[in-house]
């Protein structure tokens, strides 16, 4: 089954090393330059329609121990942040100026607040993320109505239109997404 009817799909990956302790010889800088490079490279030759970056999670990540390598320090301070966020917010914005679609998978944490979980689920990454995009989905995998076990996808918040906050479609592909979201595929 090929996923994507009627698209090539090219696949870029950045193997970072395993690390032995929380506090690794530097290789974040590196990876993030050769990342970075990519993505603008990607993103502004017009040649994709869409980029995925698969998982936020891991770029977030990346992100910090980048800035905190490029700083000569172990540990980012709050203030110190400011730089991370504006690389991130680039990479996420850059599509408004580009013109291509971006997806960001990301994987999920407890919500914490006053050191007590909530019960609900939060983005693990850079926060802001859910507030810069167009289309925030949310899947899982359940039972439904007695049929085996579907992919149910929910979208959380769609800012291309707000009717569809809520929706929840069963084993969504991307031709769906784009059908539903009225976009171009």
């Amino acid at each position: 089954m090929k996923r994507f009817k009627d698209k090539d799909v090219e696949v870029k990956t950045y193997p970072i090393p395993l690390l032995d302790t929380v506090r690794p010889k530097p290789y974040a800088l590196k990876f993030w330059n050769s990342f970075y490079s990519d993505y603008k490279e990607a993103s502004e030759s017009g040649k994709y329609a869409t980029i995925v970056i698969d998982t936020g999670t891991a770029v977030y990540e990346l992100a910090r121990h980048a800035y905190a390598e490029e700083l000569g320090t172990k540990n980012l301070l709050p203030f110190q942040y400011g730089d991370v966020y504006a690389r991130l917010s680039s990479i996420i914005m850059s599509p408004r100026t580009t013109g291509h679609n971006l997806v960001i998978t990301h994987h999920l944490k407890d919500r914490y607040v006053n050191d007590v979980a909530t019960g609900e689920l939060e983005i693990d990454g850079y926060k802001r993320t859910e507030g810069l995009v167009d289309v925030v989905l949310l899947t899982n995998v359940r039972q439904v109505k007695g049929k085996t076990p579907a992919v149910v996808t929910t979208i959380d918040k769609c800012g291309l239109d707000i009717t569809l906050n809520g929706t929840e479609i069963e084993n969504l592909d991307y031709e769906q997404l784009v059908a539903v979201l009225g976009l171009e595929s």
